[in-house]
Order: C-alpha cells, then sequence, then structure tokens
C-alpha cells in the first residue's frame, strides 16, 4: 500500500516522518516525544486555566476596588478645588473680597464630612430588619430578640 494515497496530507506526513526517521527506534521516539509534548501542552495549558480562575476574579475587584477608593477621594478634592477656585476669585483683580476664607472653609467641608463617616462607619450596627442595615433602628418582630434585648430584660 503506497504512502501517497491514504488518509490525506496529515496521514503522508506521518509516513514521510517515518520514513526520515531510519529506523523503528526513531518512529517510537517520535512518536513518544509528540505524546510527552501534547501531555505537557495539556498540563501547561490546564494550570494556566486554574491560575487565571483565581487571577482573573482577582484583578476585577482591584480594579472595581480603586475605582471605588478614587471616586470616594476624588470627591473630596472636587470639593477643595471648589474652594480654591472661589478663594482666588475673590481675593483676585475684580474680585469683591467677599469670601477669602472660602478655601478654609472648603477643607473644614471635607474634614467634617470625613467624621461624620467615620463616626457612621465606627456606630454598632442593631437593626433588626434587613432594608434599614446601618439605620440603628430595631423595628419590634413578635418572637425575635437580639442580645441588646435579652440583656434588658
Amino acid at each position: 500500500m503506497s504512502a501517497s494515497g491514504a488518509g490525506g496530507p496529515r496521514v503522508r506526513r506521518l509516513f514521510d516522518r517515518a520514513k526520515n526517521a531510519g529506523s523503528i527506534g526513531g518512529v517510537i521516539f517520535q512518536g513518544l516525544s509528540a505524546i510527552l509534548l501534547a501531555i505537557g501542552g495539556a498540563l501547561a495549558s490546564g494550570i494556566l486555566t486554574l491560575a487565571d480562575v483565581f487571577i482573573k476574579p482577582m484583578a476585577a475587584f482591584a480594579s472595581g476596588a480603586a475605582g471605588l477608593t478614587e471616586s470616594f477621594l476624588a470627591s473630596f478634592g472636587i470639593v477643595i478645588d471648589f474652594g480654591a477656585i472661589g478663594s482666588a476669585r475673590s481675593i483676585g483683580p475684580g474680585g469683591l473680597f467677599a469670601s477669602p476664607l472660602s478655601l478654609p472653609i472648603a477643607f473644614g467641608i471635607v474634614a467634617l464630612s470625613g467624621y461624620v463617616i467615620i463616626a457612621f462607619v465606627s456606630e454598632e450596627e442593631t437593626t433588626n430588619f434587613f432594608p434599614l442595615v446601618g439605620s440603628g433602628l430595631d423595628i419590634p418582630t413578635p418572637g425575635a430578640e437580639d442580645a441588646e434585648e435579652a440583656q434588658e430584660e
């Protein structure tokens, strides 16, 4: 049976490689090398896929946290920027000198809002009603007692 008429280009290349190997040992060595290469490629692909299972969500979480932090801190920067602009316009040429304290007032607003946020976050959670989480408001529910309500009795 001739190799030229059988099976297409892949089979022809396989027979050409066997012919060029020179001996049966060379053919076996090439076959085992191909199998080991395929197994190594599959293992590497599996390891990279498994790494992506952990890396991709962590990268997305880090990107989201960075965006959240940036948007939170950028709002403070906007308040300070507007205070600086107002202060510069009031002192500058043609200004009415009406609010030279606008920049210190802007810093005070940022400090006060930071204090309010810190006070809110450090407040102990006591609500027992899910939509009001963070409000500290307890809604009396029959049969449900918190540790706080148990201590009052």
